[in-house]
């Protein structure tokens, strides 16, 4: 029987070739989703053997990014992920490793990868884009920081609190401590997440509702 697919992207083009790359290679596609909100309905009324999905979509329901991965995968856990995707930081790419998902393809690799991708993910295996492997294998953080650690309750509220904009020295204060401690405490959550700057620390816990 042939694969099946639900694709979702909110990118026009990326969803007909998408669609139109999976179908030359003989699977099935049971729905192309341009939302969140559309992608979780097919899931609950239309069969499939893997879902296609970008990283970040629109949502009414705040579903999106890693919240989008986690609903999935606790609703549908039969159903392999594959996640379409620009995102090229180690961190976000090995934390979506850890949550389960079992393809990562480049956007801006050839759509000819698609199929493949999904034929290894129905088959049980692990597929990533090369330029993406190349990433992985280039960071050195990737091996110290194991990104999808989970972060102590104590650098979870040091980065809440500097992430909504309060110095280390005023969430010191807050929290009764040294400066030199909520210092430690950012870097620790830092090298755990694989970020190496303020910059990359916001954009990370903006973009996926990290805390």
């Amino acid at each position: 029987m042939p694969l099946k697919v639900i694709l979702a992207d909110d990118h026009p083009l990326v969803l007909v070739g998408g669609a139109l790359a999976l179908r030359t290679a003989h699977i099935e596609v049971e729905g192309e989703a341009s939302s969140a909100d559309e992608l979780l309905a097919m899931l609950a009324d239309r069969p499939c053997d893997v879902v296609v999905t970008d990283f970040l979509m629109p949502s009414d329901r705040q579903d999106d990014g890693f919240a989008l991965l986690e609903t999935i995968m606790k609703e549908y856990p039969g159903r392999a992920v594959v996640v379409l995707t620009m995102i090229n930081r180690p961190a976000a790419l090995m934390t979506m490793l850890h949550r389960g998902v079992r393809g990562i393809v480049d956007k801006r690799a050839s759509m000819e990868e698609l199929p493949v991708a999904v034929r290894a993910v129905a088959a049980g295996e692990t597929y990533l884009s090369e330029t993406l492997l190349d990433i992985l294998h280039e960071t050195d953080e990737v091996s110290e920081a194991m990104p999808g650690a989970d972060l102590s309750p104590r650098e979870k509220e040091v980065i809440r609190l500097f992430v909504a904009g309060m110095s280390l020295q005023e969430i010191a204060e807050r929290e009764g401590k040294s400066v030199k401690t909520i210092s430690r405490q950012k870097r620790d959550a830092m090298r755990k997440l694989g970020v190496d700057h303020d910059g990359l620390l916001l954009d990370f816990v903006r973009d996926h509702g990290l805390v």
